[in-house]
């Protein structure tokens, strides 16, 4: 379930582990990234956020850079004309 969406008082979200290894990264978005249009009306959709993120990454990006890399996706996908929220968090697991 998206963050804050199925939390009722009476029954509180059960937590989600997962085991992150060295360099392993967790991409979070607001669906104003996976709603942006272009101007014809085209979603930017979760296919082509996957793809744009698989690309960068397998081409050897940092995840700042794949990250800044994501972006300019989204705004060249709406002409740079952004109509709504559109957060992006990409963390990456380095353990001390």
């Amino acid at each position: 379930m998206p963050l804050g969406l199925g939390f009722h008082s009476d029954a509180p979200p059960e937590p989600n582990h997962a085991r992150l290894q060295p360099g392993d990264r967790v991409l979070l978005y607001s669906d104003g990234v996976t709603e942006a249009r272009s101007p014809d009306g085209g979603l930017f959709g979760e296919q082509r956020l996957g793809d744009a993120v698989i690309r960068s990454l397998a081409a050897g990006n940092n995840a700042p850079e794949a990250l800044r890399r994501l972006v300019q996706d989204v705004l060249t996908h709406q002409h740079h004309r952004l109509s709504g929220d559109a957060t992006i968090l990409l963390a990456e697991w380095h353990p001390s």
